[in-house]
């Protein structure tokens, strides 16, 4: 089912005749045999290799375009503003209904897609102090410069998320979640690492929240920061705690075969995310972080969060 077209569209799959029937409002638009898809994907999918690969921006696939007039589809991909990009009405043999559910689509043919898109609310603010670093930075290590930016005995201490609708969203998860995710958040900058497994194990042994020895703590709380980016938190709009993508991701691999992550499994799509995921530099200009300014005689400096995949 897609919704963002000028009207709601289903797709039937009509297995005994092998076409693809598509309504809309009960009526049918068009019967399009399945081999006439079928037959134009591996070429589609050579185009995107090669365009993706060769290519800096946008570029044309002829045989895509006659596929997607076939399929009334005019608009490649959902409004950024959802989570969910492709509805799908899918048949529940445990309790024997059907069931309408939202799926995001994750693409690993071109570059990596992104978890956790980054903005200018998704800036962390951090006071530069006088202190001993013992954040393992490196000489060569640190991203944005920051070895350059900071002295040696200088340290960044949390201070603030600026964008209200962020920082309560983060508090709808756990109310120290704030102060977790920037203690990621400066780790990755510092150089620690990009991996969120790694820098999790960072901050589980920096622990900031003062836990000592509860094991998994801070695992669980990334895990549940993870999943609740996946199905519906946007750090700039107020969110109500509820999931928008009600069924799952569906992972596009590189040789254009599907996974499918569904939301019954709620532990393995936590681990999925948890093992697949890494942070990643966005724009330091158009997200404008990455400099020091100063506010009542103190020093300060932003640093911004996006999470990619990592494969």
């Amino acid at each position: 089912i897609r919704n963002d077209e000028e009207a709601e569209l289903t797709y039937e799959l009509d297995e005994l005749l092998n076409n693809i029937v598509i309504k809309s409002s009960a009526q049918v638009l068009a019967v399009i045999p399945i081999f006439r898809i079928t037959g134009k994907l591996a070429q589609i999918l050579a185009k995107i290799k090669e365009g993706s690969s060769v290519s800096g921006g946008s570029f044309e696939i002829p045989d895509a375009q006659d596929l997607m007039a076939d399929l009334r589809c005019k608009n490649i991909k959902s409004s950024s503003s959802k989570k969910s990009d492709i509805s799908l009405e899918i048949e529940d043999p445990r309790s024997g209904t059907n069931q309408k559910q939202g799926f995001s689509i994750k693409s690993k043919i071109g570059g990596l897609s992104t978890l956790f898109n980054a903005s200018g609310a998704t800036n962390f603010e951090y006071e530069i102090i006088n202190g001993v670093n013992s954040d393992g930075r490196t000489k060569d290590g640190a991203l944005i410069d920051l070895n350059r930016i900071l002295g040696e005995k200088d340290d960044l201490q949390f201070s603030s998320i600026p964008n209200e609708n962020f920082r309560k969203n983060l508090m709808m998860i756990d109310s120290k979640m704030p102060e977790i995710v920037a203690e990621m958040v400066k780790a990755y900058y510092l150089g620690i690492s990009p991996s969120v497994v790694k820098l999790t194990q960072h901050v589980q042994k920096s622990d900031p929240l003062n836990m000592r020895d509860l094991e998994h703590f801070y695992e669980y709380k990334v895990r549940e920061f993870l999943f609740a980016v996946a199905f519906g938190m946007k750090p700039s709009k107020v969110w109500d705690g509820l999931d928008e993508t009600h069924g799952g991701y569906i992972v596009v691999k590189e040789n254009g075969e599907l996974a499918c992550y569904h939301l019954y499994d709620r532990d393995r799509f936590r681990k999925f995310l948890f093992m697949n995921t890494k942070f990643d530099t966005p724009s330091k200009t158009r997200h404008k972080f990455g400099r020091i300014y100063e506010r009542d005689g103190r020093k300060f400096i932003k640093l911004n969060l996006q999470i990619r995949f990592k494969n």
